[in-house]
């Protein structure tokens, strides 16, 4: 829970599922409290997925969306004890990979991404061409009133300083 963000930690954890310690999922995983009786719901209640038969026997898949037979090496035993390797952590080693999937999401992602961007450009584009339009535009009445000022001086011999 704590590597895909869920919880930040086993405090963290204790604090959402409602217990008043912080150090009470601690206490239970090393066995120094006895875990209280609804434990278990509180968890399932909090990670829906979670296997309650993994939970309360450690036998089967942590998840319930967790296919068994994915090819991972899978640890059968309790998640509580004394021994560090094992109390509290995740027991499976080389899990299906699901990269393909995020992978799949960037992608789309980048396209949609893409996709913007090429419009943003068309969309400047049409704007330039307008800028230039009317910077010709601004060009032509420039010269009609050079011609304008020229024709006005010819005819009242009046030099423009």
């Amino acid at each position: 829970m704590i590597k895909v963000g869920i919880i930040a930690s086993q405090k963290d954890l204790g604090a959402k599922m409602g217990y008043a310690n912080e150090s009470t999922i601690s206490q239970i995983i090393n066995e120094k409290v006895k875990e209280p009786k609804d434990f278990v719901d509180r968890l399932s209640s909090f990670v829906p997925d979670l296997n309650k038969e993994w939970l309360e026997t450690g036998e089967g898949a942590m998840l319930i969306s967790q296919d068994n037979h994915g090819g991972g090496q899978h640890f059968h035993g309790p998640i509580t004890g004394t021994n560090p390797q094992f109390a509290g952590h995740d027991f499976t080693n080389n899990p299906p990979c699901n990269f393909g999937i995020e992978v799949e999401r960037v992608i789309a992602a980048m396209t949609a991404q893409a996709d913007l961007t090429k419009e943003a450009h068309e969309i400047t584009r049409r704007a330039q061409a307008q800028v230039d339009r009317a910077q010709a535009q601004v060009d032509v009445a420039q010269q009609q009133v050079n011609r304008l000022l020229s024709i006005i001086e010819q005819k009242l011999n009046i030099v423009m300083a």
